[in-house]
């Protein structure tokens, strides 16, 4: 098998893998409501009650489920994920993270030190928890006038256990540091 035809096998592997998750998904939604009404019908409360108890129980069936799989996942002993929304305040000249937007699955806090001018350091406490290093980091700009950020360092390992911490640098669209509004992706 030439490489061409691997590539495709593997392609097509994905799509009907993806097919199938899909269908598997929208099978666990299927939801029986009790009552159906035709044109010219006497619609009485009860049984209009009784249809939105049952798409609620469906409701409320895929909210555990969700929150089930939430869980593993976060739970995981080789995993962890932390992201933040990191916003500039020009005015007064800091830098402090968004609480609304931003998450550490450790449960830890995340804060964030400007260093210099566009160069910031995010740390996510807890979130290398038993030393398992060699996670992913990605950063965003926010800037709406084609300034963009990225990611200089993670530091994880034993000499910062149990905290994340994400080296970020800013710059503005001719390529000088800046200081602005970026997001922070963290991966294990």
């Amino acid at each position: 098998m030439n490489t061409r035809e691997g590539t495709m096998l593997q392609k097509t592997k994905y799509v009907l893998l993806g097919v199938f998750l899909s269908a598997l998904g929208l099978w666990g939604l299927a939801v029986t409501i009790p009552n159906t009404f035709q044109d010219g019908d006497v619609v009485s409360s009860s049984k209009m009650n009784e249809n939105f108890q049952a798409l609620k129980n469906a409701v409320d069936t895929l909210e555990t489920k969700l929150e089930a799989m939430n869980q593993k996942a976060l739970m995981s002993a080789e995993g962890a994920l932390g992201r933040a929304l990191v916003r500039w305040d020009g005015q007064n000249a800091t830098a402090a993270v968004d609480t609304t937007w931003s998450f550490n699955a450790s449960g830890g806090q995340i804060t964030v030190d400007r260093l210099s001018q566009g160069r910031y350091n995010v740390t996510f406490e807890g979130l290398a928890q038993g030393n398992k290093p060699f996670g992913t980091a990605l950063a965003g700009s926010r800037d709406p006038a084609g300034g963009n950020c990225n990611v200089t360092t993670v530091k994880n390992e034993a000499d910062n256990a149990p905290d994340v911490i994400v080296g970020v640098r800013c710059f503005d669209a001719a390529g000088a540091l800046q200081d602005g509004d970026f997001r922070v992706l963290y991966i294990r």
